[in-house]
């Protein structure tokens, strides 16, 4: 078994394998939320909003500093993506609820994203559920 490679010889292939992988992910994305004048950051945070959600709890979801959250509300707000709406019981809250506009968006934008050719083109359905699972599992998810 001399010639097989060690765990951490495997471990380190295969991050250097997903840190070359996620840039093209990331410019595929990028490309096609420019058509909708959206930034990932934008996305993610229209992807995270559910329901009445306070600011705070959005901040904590994306893992970025509240103050953060304030100029990207103002600008998914300006975008009519998002309104703002006092906290029911709390005047000091301030919750984040997606417009139609932004739930049209949020439904629609992954099939715009994936459309035609993109980076898991190559993959056959069986290896993109295959490569799912194992990212699920990687994340600690159940799949």
């Amino acid at each position: 078994m001399a010639n097989e490679p060690d765990a951490a010889s495997e471990a380190a292939e295969l991050a250097e394998t997903l840190y070359t992988v996620m840039p093209i992910v990331v410019e595929h994305v990028s490309r096609r939320l420019e058509a909708f004048g959206l930034t990932h950051t934008d996305y993610w945070a229209l992807r995270s909003v559910e329901g009445a959600m306070p600011m705070k709890d959005l901040a904590q979801c994306m893992e970025i500093d509240p103050s953060y959250v304030t100029l990207l509300a103002d600008r998914l707000e300006g975008l009519g993506l998002v309104a703002r709406q006092p906290h029911p019981t709390d005047r000091r809250v301030k919750n984040l609820v997606l417009t139609a506009k932004g739930k049209r968006l949020k439904k629609s934008i992954p099939d715009k994203i994936w459309d035609g050719p993109n980076t898991f083109s190559s993959l056959t359905a069986t290896e993109r559920a295959k490569l799912k699972a194992l990212l699920s599992k990687l994340l600690g998810e159940n799949s």
